[in-house]
């Protein structure tokens, strides 16, 4: 008698076999494996290839268990949205000169938005998906302001400690951070080779004081 296999577990290598080892019906872990499956699926294969059946394969977990955490593909797709956004923590720029902190906080956001665009693109190609962001309204908008304003309050304290141009407006020079990190990886993802963009470094040193001044 051939004995039953059962149920592949996510592929080796993937974000959802980092999650998840093994198949079975593992006591944690299983919403962050969905997690992971269904943003690679969207960052690799796009929206096309998304399914329920498809996430499960990838997660290794049963397909039940998706309805049953998430309700159904457009709750799981709002998941992932939020999921997305990058812990405030990693915001600031820590140790280090002041140069050294805002490009490790650059270099941050451009992953994060790296991360984060499949999943916009499969917002914006989900009619249903969008009508419900846009019902969420501000709890979809949040916490991108709290980053704004974690950066705002960080570069106020560099001013006025002098290690930043005097004048400068702070919540507009963190925007500037955000918006340029964003292009970044905005132009990398439609296949704009990085070599022929601004650097990184380049754009921290627009907002720093003259040498030998910070």
């Amino acid at each position: 008698m051939t004995q039953r296999q059962g149920p592949a577990g996510p592929p080796a290598g993937t974000e959802a076999a980092a999650v998840v080892r093994q198949r079975g019906r593992p006591s944690t872990g299983v919403r962050e494996a969905v997690l992971a499956a269904t943003a690679e699926i969207l960052r690799v294969d796009g929206i096309a290839r998304l399914s329920t059946k498809e996430v499960a394969r990838r997660a290794g977990v049963a397909e039940s268990s998706i309805f049953y955490h998430f309700g159904d593909k457009h709750e799981l797709l709002q998941a992932v949205v939020r999921a997305q956004t990058p812990e405030l923590a990693e915001l600031r720029s820590t140790g280090g000169s002041l140069r050294e902190g805002l490009i490790a906080l650059c270099t941050t956001l451009e992953e994060h938005y790296a991360r984060s665009l499949p999943v916009l693109t499969a917002v914006q190609a989900d009619g249903e998906l969008r009508r419900r962001m846009a019902e969420g309204g501000r709890q979809y908008c949040q916490a991108p302001l709290s980053a704004l304003d974690r950066i705002t309050e960080h570069l106020s304290a560099e001013i006025e400690a002098g290690r930043l141009r005097p004048g400068l407006d702070s919540r507009t020079a963190a925007l500037l951070l955000l918006g340029a990190s964003y292009q970044r990886a905005l132009h990398v993802y439609m296949g704009c080779p990085a070599e022929v963009l601004p650097t990184v470094s380049d754009l921290v040193d627009a907002l720093l004081p003259e040498p030998g001044h910070a």
